[in-house]
Parts: structure tokens; C-alpha cells; sequence
């Protein structure tokens, strides 16, 4: 015999809802659910691939204007005006600078010393006429 204790007051399982549900009749399926169900599955449309979806006309047309835009942004800020305007300050390529110095002016003497430090570091990996060339004798 089994003796099934109620839930205490507490529990979800006394709620009101709970206890009108264990109270109704179970419902069963009409003779033609299953027949209707696989109709209704039929007729939907499936959905389009992914990449069908990306190349729709709204999504090209937005990735042309965006496209479009940055080009243009690009044409316009890379080109430098032609007319300056008054009351500005000088173009800077007008602005002569006798001080500031050829940034590639060192460029042979740092190459220089950076191959005779990487030298100084692995000495057994250089020849003695390897050396002596790149020490210039």
C-alpha cells in the first residue's frame, strides 16, 4: 500500500494552479494532428541560407555607400588644398626649417653599429675576414 504525504504548505507543488491542473483531464490529439502538423511544415518556406541573406539587395546596397563613404573620405583627406585660407598660417611645406636635420642622415652609421653589437654577441658565428670587413680594415 502506498501512502503518499501531501507537500507541505510551502511548496510550489501546493499551489493553486498546480492543483486545478492535477484536477483536468488530459487532452488527446485529434485524428488528423499529425496530418495537419506535416501540412503546416510543408507549406512554411525555409529559410534562406546565410550567405543569401548577406548578399540581399539592403545588405549590398548599405555595403556600397559605406564603401563609398570611406573612399571618399579617403580621396578628400589625402589630397591637401590648393587654395590656403586667409588669415591662416602658412602651409607647412612653405616653412623652411634650415635646423631640423635628414632623419636619414645617421641611417648608414646606426646600421653600422648595430651589425658590429650583434658581432660583439655571437663572435664564434663570424669568420676572422667577416669580422675585419665589418670592422672596415
Amino acid at each position: 500500500m502506498k501512502h503518499s504525504t501531501p507537500p507541505p504548505d510551502d511548496s510550489w507543488e501546493s499551489d493553486a494552479v498546480w492543483k486545478l491542473l492535477d484536477g483536468a483531464a488530459p487532452l488527446k490529439a485529434g485524428d488528423s494532428f499529425v496530418d495537419d502538423l506535416v501540412r503546416i511544415a510543408k507549406l512554411e518556406p525555409a529559410p534562406d541560407p546565410w550567405w543569401k541573406r548577406l548578399l540581399a539587395p539592403a545588405a549590398v546596397a548599405g555595403l556600397a555607400a559605406v564603401t563609398a563613404a570611406v573612399a571618399l573620405g579617403v580621396i578628400f583627406l589625402s589630397q591637401p588644398s590648393s587654395a590656403p585660407i586667409p588669415g591662416s598660417a602658412p602651409p607647412l611645406a612653405a616653412v623652411e626649417n634650415p635646423t631640423q636635420a635628414d632623419p636619414y642622415e645617421d641611417l648608414q652609421d646606426l646600421a653600422e653599429t648595430e651589425a658590429l653589437l650583434a658581432a660583439a654577441d655571437h663572435l664564434d658565428a663570424f669568420s676572422d675576414q667577416e669580422l675585419g670587413n665589418l670592422i672596415g680594415f
